[in-house]
């Protein structure tokens, strides 16, 4: 008897959890899907959803473990979980970013793409683009100085750029990377890294040599510059620097 009672009381635990677990899920979504946790915002600690929730931290692992496989979120070791997406091709045509091995290959498809970009931005830009790219430019400089954003210029800088190489298939591919590019912007800053203010800094100053090869219609110059703006940021995504 008291072998039946023990295995139906484990039963009963094993049930109370798997409802605390979709309880917990379906709570998280509900604010990921409201705009409570917006994309590329870091979730709070397991320790902290646990207190929210009212429920231990192996609840909390099994409802992340969830929203993980849904493509909801990504986590990276040491760092936490980050809203990614709603696990399904959004309208601008590309699956949201899902995991780690998703960055990798998002960063390396943007450097396929973006180093030709500046090559051709730089045969193609003509006086007036020039100046208006380096008012852009300016702009950005002036942000990283007052510590403001600097998400939604950064992506705005690359979209130019796609357009001054006067190739639409180029341009309608970056815009429909923009949710991605927020994304890693908002990753990168909800790393909390001490270098992070320093790591825009440096970004700037990759703008700004990239616009340099393109003023100059120096095409290898703006190549080499994107190139080593972009493996800098692949730096910046998964080492910190």
């Amino acid at each position: 008897m008291d072998t039946m009672a023990n295995d139906g009381a484990a039963r009963g635990e094993t049930v109370r959890a798997g409802r605390l677990e979709s309880e917990v899920y379906e709570r998280l979504l509900e604010q990921i899907r409201s705009g409570h946790y917006t994309l590329g915002e870091k979730l709070p600690a397991e320790k902290d959803l646990s207190a929210e929730h009212g429920v231990s931290r192996p609840v909390i692992r099994s409802a992340l473990a969830r929203l993980r496989e849904d493509g909801l979120i990504v986590s990276r070791q040491g760092a936490g979980s980050f809203v990614s997406g709603g696990g399904q091709s959004g309208s601008d045509g590309y699956a949201p970013l899902q995991s780690i091995d998703d960055i990798a290959s998002y960063i390396e498809f943007r450097k396929m793409l973006e180093v030709e970009s500046a090559g051709l931005a730089a045969l193609k830009a003509g006086p007036e683009e020039v100046v208006a790219l380096e008012a852009m430019l300016v702009s950005m400089e002036k942000s990283v100085r007052d510590k403001t954003s600097t998400i939604e210029m950064d992506a705005r800088f690359h979209v130019r750029i796609a357009e001054l190489s006067d190739n639409r298939f180029l341009l309608d591919t970056l815009q429909m990377l923009r949710s991605h590019m927020f994304f890693i912007g908002k990753f990168v800053r909800s790393l909390g890294v001490t270098g992070y203010r320093q790591g825009k800094i440096s970004m700037v100053s990759e703008h700004r040599r990239i616009f340099d090869g393109i003023a100059a219609g120096d095409p290898e110059a703006a190549r080499k510059a994107m190139a080593e703006h972009i493996e800098a940021s692949e730096r910046r995504v998964f080492k910190g620097e």
